[in-house]
């Protein structure tokens, strides 16, 4: 009996220690196996999430590359002063009308109308723009020629002249005459010659002022 006894005891001995090692080797060989299985999935279904993610960081970037940039328009004012000082500098001297017509019957003439038609044109003397016209203080009618007046004849005188800094006419000349060998040239001439102005004035200051004047002669 005892040896059958120590013969059993052996072989469960035995089969402990078979069991033993199969248990730890199936454990060892199905851990790995069962890690590289699930993690593999894991990574299969990880892998379209980054992608996805990545695609949503493309798209963003290229939309901050598409954002419309700000213009910033420079507008640039022109220097209204600067302007009318360059306009002034090249403006030509420029012409003034002056109301320098006499009135017709005042008795210094035989029915002489100095016209107020043509009017007087003045512009400044070598001096750009007068701040002041000249003013006529003394005004004397022309006398009507003689042989015209008996014969009927009409008349007419355009008169250029200088006023200068003292208010007398200067450098009087005829323009024309109409009609001519009469002599409404030489009473228009005598008549001018007479006249006193107030002299043009720049910055208070007389200046010389070309001037032209119309006469008619009406019987």
């Amino acid at each position: 009996m005892k040896k059958l006894s120590g013969i059993l005891f052996h072989s469960r001995w035995f089969f402990a220690v078979v069991l033993a090692v199969v248990v730890n080797t199936f454990f060892f060989l199905t851990i790995p196996v069962l890690n590289v299985l699930f993690f593999k999935n894991d990574m299969g279904r990880q892998k379209p999430r980054l992608e996805e993610l990545t695609e949503v960081e493309v798209s963003v970037q290229e939309k901050k590359k598409t954002q419309p940039q700000k213009i910033i328009q420079k507008i640039v004012q022109s220097n209204k002063f600067k302007l009318n000082s360059m306009s002034n500098a090249a403006r030509s001297p420029s012409n003034f009308s002056m109301d320098l017509s006499l009135a017709r019957g005042d008795g210094a003439g035989d029915g002489v109308d100095v016209g107020a038609g043509g009017g007087m044109q003045n512009f400044v003397y070598e001096a750009g723009d007068v701040d002041e016209e000249a003013q006529a203080l003394k005004m004397v009618n022309p006398v009507y020629p003689e042989r015209a007046k008996k014969l009927g004849v009409a008349g007419y005188v355009k008169v250029y002249l200088v006023i200068d800094v003292y208010g007398n006419p200067t450098d009087v000349k005829v323009l024309s005459v109409d009609p001519p060998g009469y002599g409404f040239e030489t009473e228009a001439l005598k008549a001018i010659r007479s006249w006193k102005f107030e002299p043009a004035k720049l910055g208070h200051y007389p200046v010389a002022q070309k001037a032209s004047k119309e006469f008619k002669f009406v019987p």
